[in-house]
Parts: C-alpha cells; structure tokens; sequence
C-alpha cells in the first residue's frame, strides 16, 4: 500500500468513527450501552474487591507462617527442656541411689 491508499483508508475509518459517533442512538441500543457501562463499572468494582481480599489473604497468610516460625521454635525450646530435665531426673535418680548404698 502506498501513502496515498493509507491515507484515504485512515481518513475512512475517521469519518466512519465520527459519524457513528453523532448518530442518534435508539432507545434500544442507548439501554444496552447503559447496561454495559452499569456492568463494566460493576466489574471493575469486582475486581477492586477481589484484590483486597487477596491483599487481606496475603497478609494472613504472612501471619500464619510467622505463628508457626514462632510455634516451631517454642515447640524447639520445650523438646530442649524436656531433654535436659530429663538429664537432671537421671542425675537425681543416681544421686538420690549412692545416698542410699551409704
């Protein structure tokens, strides 16, 4: 195509655009341009909606693993103390048994 047939295919789709855009609509089509708009708006406030919940999902779940992060070290800290109060129970069982060989 040369410059000449793009510039007349442009300027076609130009008046095309403005007619259709000062045609009068019926009130038919100005009713479904409404519901359209009406749903597009409903839409996009959806999808607002949406992203604040998986903000709100995203936040929660960062949450829940620092609990359990702190859970797990808690549950740590109890198997460590077990262990060493179970040292200590051996320790006064063996000392509690030489008080009684005496």
């Amino acid at each position: 195509m040369n410059k000449m047939q793009v510039g007349c295919w442009f300027g076609g789709v130009v008046l095309f655009c403005l007619t259709g855009c000062a045609a009068k609509l019926s009130q038919a089509d100005q009713d479904l341009l409404n519901q359209a708009i009406a749903a597009s708006q409903a839409s996009a406030q959806s999808a607002q909606s949406a992203e604040a919940a998986a903000r709100r999902a995203e936040s929660a779940a960062s949450r829940a693993e620092t609990a359990a992060g702190k859970a797990q070290t808690a549950a740590n800290q109890a198997g460590a103390a077990a262990d060493r109060a179970e040292q200590s129970a051996t320790k006064a069982e063996k000392a509690f048994e030489m008080t009684l060989r005496k």
